[in-house]
């Protein structure tokens, strides 16, 4: 099954090394992506977005086995209050769907943070923006791509 992307052409256009990994059925959690794509599911990266009282949005990333600490982004970021974004925010700011969503290409223009933990792992995976499909590549390719803030943000 072929299946392109925006994200999988912005990869081909820089000849940026990468897998693509099918899916059976659309999926919308990392744990169904990890069994869709038979790997580990400390290699899938999650993108959470967040918001702070001004409206300000933020994209947390981090591997799907660690938790989001709030407090840990509120320092990183220096504000004083973050919230997770309604759904329906979702698709507006990022233009992706719930469960679909890459850490690359994103509609508006945001501050991305990524987890350390990421920067240990040799490949993850992430979302194509297609539930249908995953892309797993090398974790520093990824890094210096999206050239992430990047701090210690899980439990």
């Amino acid at each position: 099954m072929i299946i392109e992307t925006n994200v999988t052409k912005l990869l081909d256009s820089k000849g940026i090394k990468y897998k693509l990994l099918p899916h059976t059925k659309p999926v919308f959690t990392c744990e169904e992506a990890a069994k869709e794509r038979n790997v580990p599911v400390d290699e899938m990266i999650k993108c959470i977005l967040l918001v702070d009282k001004e409206k300000k949005y933020y994209l947390a990333c981090l591997t799907s086995d660690k938790k989001l600490n709030p407090q840990k982004v509120r320092e990183l970021v220096g504000c004083s209050r973050l919230s997770f974004a309604p759904k329906n925010d979702i698709e507006e700011v990022l233009g992706y769907q719930l469960g679909a969503i890459p850490p690359l290409l994103l509609k508006t223009t945001i501050p991305i943070l990524f987890d350390k933990i990421i920067q240990k792992k040799e490949k993850v995976n992430i979302s194509s923006g297609n539930p249908l499909a995953g892309i797993e590549l090398d974790s520093k390719t990824l890094i210096n791509l999206i050239e992430p803030f990047i701090g210690d943000i899980s439990d």
